[in-house]
């Protein structure tokens, strides 16, 4: 009986504060939430940014030194991606490709697709950053290794 007649209160104040928020600042309709890669707007890193240049980094190669890649993105959606290893102070190539890009709806990342490989890119302010497959940021120990600063 106890329980009943406090479930019965809790109840009543739970609909009691679900009126229609007059005299409240709370509006009735709730946040609209939308996914930064949904949005089309005029303000992305397509429009505002000075994207065009050529992108360099260096990642961890287990076979080698290091990986040094360099990605040129011109105006014309068009790419340029090398990557070398250095192997005992001699660069090898070990990837050389070109071709166009596409971007995403969303302005602010591109497709690079050669042959077989597809890799996603999110281009941001002097940099761009290799994304998963899912277009994720990728959120790991080396992720520092998967950005490209522009030159």
């Amino acid at each position: 009986m106890r329980a009943a007649i406090i479930l019965a209160i809790l109840s009543l104040t739970f609909f009691a504060s679900c009126r229609s928020g007059e005299g409240s600042d709370i509006s009735e309709e709730a946040p609209i939430v939308r996914d930064a890669r949904t949005v089309n707007s005029m303000d992305n890193s397509r429009t505002s940014l000075d994207w065009a240049g050529i992108y360099e980094g260096v990642a961890y190669c287990d076979t080698c030194e290091d990986m040094k890649t360099i990605l040129r993105l011109s105006k014309d959606n068009t790419f340029e991606l090398k990557q070398t290893a250095n192997v005992n102070g001699n660069e090898e190539i070990r990837y050389q490709n070109e071709g166009k890009f596409t971007w995403e709806d969303n302005g602010s990342e591109i497709i690079v697709e050669s042959g077989e490989i597809v890799i996603r890119f999110q281009v941001r302010e002097n940099e761009v950053r290799m994304l998963d497959m899912k277009g994720n940021v990728i959120d790991a120990q080396l992720a520092n290794f998967y950005s490209l600063t522009k030159q």
